[in-house]
């Protein structure tokens, strides 16, 4: 049974903990996969990468394609295999779909790759501000929320569980992009109508850190 592999540059934690600059190329990140989620320097934005193409959705609900020398402080790509596939044309509040996605892994011991595709009665996007240099959870607290009613597009990212939490985040970290690619960045919450999710088994991690770079050697990540 093939199973799905993730790459990451930095970690939730490295990010979460205060390291914002970008130490990664576009291009560089896009030799590992062509799929994923992340954000640019300064922790500015949402990056969604979906068919190896990475589109930045930022605090102004606007969207564009990401530029090949671009830096991001993280971002994770996952060679997504599908598990198993389902349809659900059934409207649910994303924390209760969610609840039940989570209810058909084979163990919750391991991480997953997450691609849900389809129509969405409505979905609440948040996007950072740029040039960030406040707390982590201080940009959180006011970045601004977008949501669009009647909505297709792709959702795509990862679940982990809590042991993993210091790589990945526990939970869903989900990323949207509109099938018109103008509505895109971190997921909040959704409605679904008529979606197909995937979700693909993590065996393999290359975890990657940019030890070359003096900033990030000498930074206090915050914890």
């Amino acid at each position: 049974m093939t199973k799905s592999k993730i790459f990451q540059h930095n970690t939730f934690t490295t990010l979460s903990g205060g390291f914002y600059e970008g130490t990664i190329s576009l291009a560089e990140a896009l030799k590992h996969g062509a799929a994923g989620i992340g954000t640019l320097d300064t922790a500015n934005g949402e990056v969604t990468i979906w068919d190896g193409i990475a589109y930045h959705g930022d605090a102004q609900n606007h969207v564009r394609q990401v530029e090949a020398d671009e830096t991001l402080p993280y971002v994770a790509l996952v060679d997504h295999q599908a598990l198993k596939t389902f349809t659900d044309s059934s409207s649910q509040p994303s924390e209760e779909f969610l609840s039940n996605v989570v209810a058909q892994f084979p163990t919750e011991n391991t991480a997953y790759t997450i691609v849900i595709k389809g129509h969405f009665k409505s979905m609440t996007i948040s996007s950072k501000p740029a040039n960030n240099t406040r707390p982590y959870a201080e940009i959180l607290a006011d970045q601004p929320y977008f949501t669009r009613e009647n909505v297709a597009g792709t959702l795509v990212g990862i679940w982990a569980p809590e042991h993993l939490s210091d790589l990945f985040g526990a939970g869903f970290h989900l990323h949207f992009i509109s099938d018109d690619k103008q509505f895109s960045a971190h997921t909040q919450s959704f409605i679904t109508e008529d979606v197909t999710v995937e979700f693909g088994q993590i065996a393999q991690i290359e975890q990657e850190f940019p030890t070359d770079n003096t900033s990030f050697n000498q930074k206090k990540i915050l914890t």
